[in-house]
């Protein structure tokens, strides 16, 4: 049984079972106390472009709307092609966004058809300002602008190079350099890295070849992190459910490199995994031992997970069970079981 000691006067009196668990609760309830309070304090008035993407989530619409929006008009190459795209969206525009900005769309997409050239860039500029403030530049010289302007009050960031599974090995190359021209950055200090996105064709039929062809590209990365002052912390994310296994399996190998032990590096464990438990489990195991051996601490981010739509889709095509669990609500309790 878990026994901890509390300060009391002069005496310190041990607490266990309900007692040290109320105590954890109360410390928590502190703890997020302090954290709100320190955020009201560096953000006190909201950022305007973080309330309309708020509005656009409490919508019922507002999500389909908006992926709809960045898949149909954002991405397409030809603009005529968006701009047909946004006359079907223009049809059914969510009732959280102001009545002048619902004339606004239904306007440009009528219009977007007969002149594609002036109002698809228009419309991709309004989506800019939507949720300009979540995505960076990663140039060199905007970049050195936005993470100053980002960090001026004391936040931390996780910097995490858009793009999910890479098609081929130049790609997987020039993602991987991406990653390497973050970690060298003296204003960058926590880089997110996805397996999937570094190397590419990781196949489930040769998975001993696939787990040391990523772990070979992964080692040199996390020596550079380790290399730098004070080192970068990497943290290894996962993107669908098949790649749980291999991730697991690709971070204990990396971190059990000789030349890695004292530094210590982060994994990613999506709580929509009905498996998250035994891998957090097998995490603790691992991080236990290495400890012991005298290298350094591991750490864990459990997220709720943001891929069911994919894992929905994807167990339609192939006809098999969704491999995840089923809802939000499922998920968030196995993310509080975790």
């Amino acid at each position: 049984m878990a026994v901890v000691t509390v300060a009391a006067g002069t005496a310190k009196k041990p607490l266990s079972g309900v007692a040290f668990a109320q105590s954890l609760g109360d410390e928590a309830v502190v703890l997020v106390r302090s954290w709100l309070d320190r955020a009201a304090v560096l953000h006190r008035r909201p950022d305007a472009s973080s309330e309309r993407l708020a509005g656009v989530l409490k919508d019922a619409q507002g999500p389909a709307f908006a992926l709809g929006f960045v898949d149909r008009v954002a991405r397409p190459e030809d603009l005529s092609v968006a701009a047909r795209n946004f006359r079907q969206l223009s049809g059914d525009v969510p009732a959280f966004l102001p009545g002048i900005l619902r004339l606004l769309i239904k306007l440009g997409g009528f219009f977007a058809p007969l002149f594609p050239a002036i109002v698809v860039p228009i419309a991709r500029w309004a989506l800019k300002t939507l949720i300009g403030h979540l995505i960076i530049d990663a140039s060199d010289k905007k970049l050195t602008k936005s993470l100053r302007h980002l960090t001026r009050k004391g936040d931390q960031l996780n910097i995490n190079l858009l793009g999910e599974a890479v098609l081929g090995d130049q790609e997987a190359d020039r993602r991987l350099e991406g990653v390497s021209r973050l970690i060298a950055r003296e204003d960058v200090d926590y880089v997110s890295v996805k397996v999937s996105s570094i190397s590419s064709q990781l196949s489930m039929w040769a998975y001993d070849e696939t787990v040391t062809r990523v772990v070979k590209r992964l080692v040199p990365l996390y020596q550079q992190a380790a290399a730098t002052t004070p080192p970068t912390f990497l943290n290894l994310d996962m993107e669908e459910f098949k790649d749980l296994d291999m991730t697991l399996e690709v971070f204990h190998k990396v971190l059990s490199d000789p030349s890695l032990m004292h530094y210590t590096g982060g994994i990613v464990l999506q709580a929509y995994l009905p498996e998250a438990l035994d891998a957090m489990k097998k995490v603790q195991a691992f991080g236990a031992k290495r400890t012991k051996a005298g290298g350094a601490p591991i750490k864990v981010r459990v997220v709720k997970g943001a891929n069911l739509q994919m894992e929905e889709v994807d167990a339609a095509i192939h006809d098999w069970p969704l491999a995840v669990l089923p809802s939000k609500k499922a998920s968030d309790t196995n993310y509080k079981r975790v």
